[in-house]
């Protein structure tokens, strides 16, 4: 099946990490903080009760992904583009007042309905357009625009797991979780 999951709190230290697949939750559990060793449990737990896994749907967790390509080298993983999005929104802001964070906005808003290769294209543009002013250094040396930065390099490293579902159509991988 084409795995998908999340977790939802319920207020600080207590929330629950919801696995789906076929439409349904097939399991979940009650959790104080989305740790690894959580996922680790309830992929376990599935597995035992018989679930094999075609694709993974994932928020974007740190270690998450680490942990899936050591437990089931090969499986396609699909980065969630809700949370993607969410990420750049919370870099760029709701109104971006550069034209680079502007230009962020815009590639975003286009994304699901790009390919893999118009939204490399279009995201390696941008990179070579704002390359001068993401740069730029303030008198104690730091990043100005350390938030674009941060933008730019999560679209760069997630590139390879937004398109999952592109890539996989028989696998009927969700794009979101």
């Amino acid at each position: 099946v084409a795995l998908t999951f999340d977790a939802t709190f319920f207020g600080r230290g207590y929330g629950l990490l919801a696995y789906r697949a076929l439409g349904r939750n097939i399991y979940w559990q009650e959790i104080d903080s989305e740790k690894i060793d959580y996922i680790r449990q309830g992929l376990k737990h599935l597995q035992e009760k018989g679930w094999q896994f075609s694709s993974f749907t994932i928020d974007g967790r740190r270690g998450v992904l680490q942990l899936l390509e050591e437990l089931f080298p090969g499986t396609p993983i699909q980065m969630c583009l809700f949370h993607q999005k969410a990420t750049i929104r919370r870099y760029t802001t709701v109104k971006p007042k550069t034209d680079c964070g502007k230009a962020i906005k815009e590639l975003m808003a286009g994304m699901k309905d790009m390919t893999e290769i118009s939204f490399f294209e279009r995201l390696k543009a941008l990179k070579e357009t704002y390359q001068h002013f993401l740069k730029e250094r303030n008198p104690n040396r730091q990043f100005m625009h350390r938030t674009l930065r941060s933008a730019m390099r999560s679209l760069t490293t997630n590139l390879p797991y937004l398109y999952t579902w592109k890539r996989y159509p028989d696998l009927a991988i969700p794009n979101t979780t």
